[in-house]
């Protein structure tokens, strides 16, 4: 991909002094691949740019042309590194968002591959937990609450 997007910056000629085809395969590969692809791309692309310069392009001061391939790499090296973070900033968050549990307020059944199920059906589908029921003492004294703890009234 670097190298068809060199062969394309030779065919526009001299004129772009920030050849902005160069953002698009960074930009990629920082959100796609690795920050580390985009790295070196940020660097090899405007060092082959810069080959183009001196050895085809009409002849310019050789500083113009290597502050020109300075300034490339370091706003490269920038934009792959912003891409870079978006991207890991994403994929953590859409894993946060995946990992979410949708309950019902009322019913209290849980949506699980398109269906709504039972609690204790989804802990079983999901994670093959099985449940048991009992009854926590706060509900026990609201149900039974005059009632002695022998079972007989008070």
């Amino acid at each position: 991909m670097g190298f068809a997007v060199l062969l394309l910056d030779l065919l526009t000629g001299p004129f772009l002094l920030f050849p902005i085809l160069f953002v698009v395969p960074v930009s990629l590969s920082a959100w796609l691949s690795s920050t580390r692809w985009a790295y070196a791309l940020a660097v090899l692309l405007p060092a082959g740019r810069l080959l183009i310069a001196v050895f085809v392009d009409t002849p310019s001061p050789l500083i113009y042309s290597v502050t020109n391939a300075l300034v490339r790499v370091g706003v490269l090296l920038f934009l792959a590194f912003l891409v870079g973070r978006t991207a890991r900033q994403t994929k953590a968050l859409q894993e946060r968002v995946a990992g979410l549990v949708t309950v019902c307020a009322w019913s209290r059944t849980v949506e699980y591959q398109g269906e709504w199920i039972s609690f204790e059906e989804y802990l079983k589908r999901r994670f093959n937990i099985d449940t048991s029921h009992g009854i926590s003492p706060d509900e026990a004294q609201k149900a039974f609450g005059d009632l002695d703890t022998d079972g007989r009234d008070a």
